[in-house]
C-alpha cells in the first residue's frame, strides 16, 4: 500500500481510539483529548495533547503513542508527561527524549523502572530499545524543518 493522506487520516483516526483507552487505563486526568496529534510521522508515532481538566482550553498532558495497529514489529511505546512546563509540541519532543535516554542508561545499569513507558523483553533489550527511541526523538526535535508552521 502507498503512503498518502487518506492512509494518514485512517492510521490518526485509529491511532485516537488507542489514546482514548492508554488516558483511560493510565488514569490521566484530563478534559478534552484532541482528535488529532499535534505533530506525527504515520505510521510510527503521534504526539498528543489532552486538555487540562483544572484549566479547560490549555494543555494538560502530552501522550506519545507509537503504531497501535500491530503493523510495527518494535513499536514506540506509549508513555505520558505533564505539560505544566511543556507548553508546545517540540519542547514535549525533547522531553520524552531526554526522559528516555534517563531510562535507557538506568536500564543498562540493571536498574528497571514501573509505569510509563511499558516495554517487554528483557532489561537489555529494553535499554537498547528506548536509547535508539531515544535517539530519534531528540533528532525530531532539534529538526527545525519539522517544526515550521504550514
Amino acid at each position: 500500500m502507498e503512503w498518502d493522506d487518506s492512509a494518514d487520516f485512517v492510521w490518526c483516526e485509529q491511532q485516537f481510539a488507542a489514546i482514548e483507552a492508554y488516558v483511560t487505563e493510565q488514569q490521566i486526568p484530563h478534559g478534552l483529548i484532541c482528535d488529532w496529534p499535534e505533530w506525527y510521522t504515520a505510521p510510527y508515532v503521534g504526539l498528543w495533547v489532552v486538555e487540562d481538566p483544572a484549566d479547560p482550553g490549555y494543555a494538560g498532558h502530552w501522550i506519545l503513542a507509537g503504531d497501535s495497529t500491530g503493523a510495527q514489529p518494535q513499536p514506540v511505546p506509549f508513555d505520558h508527561l505533564p505539560a505544566a512546563e511543556l507548553p508546545e509540541p517540540r519542547d514535549a519532543m525533547a522531553a520524552f527524549a531526554k526522559r528516555w535516554a534517563g531510562l535507557a542508561a538506568k536500564a543498562q545499569k540493571g536498574e528497571s523502572w514501573s509505569g510509563s513507558p511499558v516495554l517487554s523483553g528483557d532489561l537489555a533489550a529494553q535499554a537498547k530499545q528506548l536509547s535508539r527511541q531515544a535517539q530519534l526523538l531528540s533528532l525530531w526535535a532539534q529538526d527545525d524543518e519539522l517544526w515550521e508552521e504550514d
